[in-house]
């Protein structure tokens, strides 16, 4: 049996193994239990377990006492931006973000309209794991009642935030591919783009509880839509996950771009525009560090999870950060990962140089190489000796798992929030350098 993956990223397991309709319910229950009486907004991405799962998530919301606004299918970031704006409790979103069709999960939101803080999820993993709640009685069940139209005032935020020109994107007349991956952000894309002016062509934008590719949208992922665009000669492809928050790009002359190009284009851009500071997580490109450091502003890195970033956001007033796998967030619209407004953004850097492969030669180039061992933890004694041993002195950030950086290159190794692995990811200037960091951490963990 897989172990139910508990973290900042939420609840994960694999869905009639690890996550049953039991542990949804008792889930729902605590989740409930912090909030008491406050509506809780639910919603969620295509996959083929997401009724089952939502039924019970629902159950022990209302059987808690808290009153339940469904707004069904709608991307992560739709129900993160309404929590923030409504007056509830928080929300609950039934998505397992890029893991595979056999995987589901629940990710909790507080009523500030961000995901729950480490404190608080060690709140609610206290109360689930030792039932702490109290189910209500027969009259004073919460209620289940119909949900706002979340996706609908998110797109409107991201269409009239500060830095996206509408009539410049239409003037511009773009031809745009999006590969939706069958998921929630595929309908609230095209429509984006629809209103932008842009000519789509869809691909994997049609919703049947399976994903037509893997769901992570990397470059060895994406060979249908980089096809796509240069049949059609478009200017540019847009690569979705299932739940809208994450974002790849393939450049005109089809290449697929590894996921840190879309952080670094959005904030070489919005940079460009206003200077502030920026946030990424430990396992983010150093572009990112390279061009804030060009533009003469702070610059901060946190533990992986959105949640973090969100947090030193906030504390700091960035102008612009993000998760080096694609997911750009902008303040302007609300400090969350966004595939929409990471499109938004795009394009506006497009609408002054329409190539992005030139866009892409202005960013700084390294090679990233990211591999996972099948592991829950790691020597993280030995494997600082082995690499100093091996590289030389360097610095070291243990903040989340170890990252050890020199001056051009870096290695962070660290157990994944979302599955039972131990994933490294190493980055320098040329990718012999990059393999010999990957191999020699993959050495000292015993790989």
């Amino acid at each position: 049996m897989a172990r139910l993956k508990l973290s900042v990223s939420g609840a994960r397991g694999i869905v009639g193994d690890s996550l049953t309709p039991e542990v949804i319910l008792q889930l729902g229950a605590a989740f409930a239990s912090l909030r008491p009486g406050k509506p809780i907004l639910v919603g969620g991405d295509t996959r083929i377990s997401g009724p089952t799962v939502r039924h019970a998530l629902i159950a022990g919301l209302t059987g808690a006492g808290s009153p339940v606004l469904d707004c069904g299918i709608c991307p992560t970031p739709s129900l993160v931006l309404a929590s923030s704006e409504l007056d509830v409790g928080g929300g609950v979103l039934v998505t397992a973000s890029h893991n595979p069709i056999e995987w589901n999960a629940l990710k909790f939101i507080g009523p500030d309209g961000f995901f729950l803080s480490p404190e608080e999820g060690a709140l609610l993993r206290r109360r689930f794991e030792s039932a702490d709640y109290t189910w209500s009685r027969y009259d004073r069940l919460g209620s289940i009642d119909r949900g706002p139209d979340v996706v609908t005032r998110h797109l409107e935020r991201v269409i009239n935030a500060p830095l996206i020109d509408e009539a410049a994107i239409r003037i511009a007349r773009f031809r745009v591919a999006v590969d939706g991956t069958g998921g929630a952000g595929a309908a609230p894309a095209l429509e984006l783009l629809k209103q932008f002016g842009c000519e789509v062509k869809a691909l994997h934008c049609e919703v049947d509880g399976y994903f037509p590719r893997a769901p992570e949208p990397k470059p060895e992922n994406l060979g249908e839509l980089a096809r796509m665009v240069k049949d059609e000669n478009c200017d540019i492809g847009f690569a979705l996950d299932p739940d809208g928050d994450r974002l790849s790009l393939v450049s005109e002359s089809g290449r697929p771009l590894v996921e840190e190009a879309t952080v670094a284009l959005a904030t070489d851009y919005v940079l460009g525009k206003r200077k502030g500071p920026v946030v990424v997580n430990l396992s983010t490109s150093r572009a990112v560090e390279d061009i804030a450091a060009r533009e003469g502003v702070p610059f901060y890195r946190t533990p992986v999870g959105e949640a973090h970033v969100a947090a030193k956001m906030v504390r700091t007033k960035a102008a612009i950060g993000g998760e080096g796998n694609g997911g750009v967030m902008f303040p302007d619209v609300h400090p969350m990962r966004d595939a929409s407004t990471g499109m938004a953004l795009i394009l506006m850097a497009m609408t002054e140089e329409r190539s992005l492969e030139k866009l892409v030669a202005r960013i700084p180039q390294y090679v990233i190489l990211k591999s996972v061992v099948k592991a829950d933890t790691f020597d993280e004694g030995r494997l600082e000796a082995s690499l100093i041993e091996r590289f030389g002195k360097c610095d070291k950030d243990s903040t989340d798992g170890i990252r050890l950086s020199w001056k051009d290159r870096w290695v962070h190794v660290r157990p994944s929030n979302t599955e039972p692995v131990v994933r490294i990811l190493t980055e320098a200037p040329d990718r012999k350098v990059a393999e010999g960091l990957q191999r020699a951490a993959s050495e000292a963990i015993g790989a």
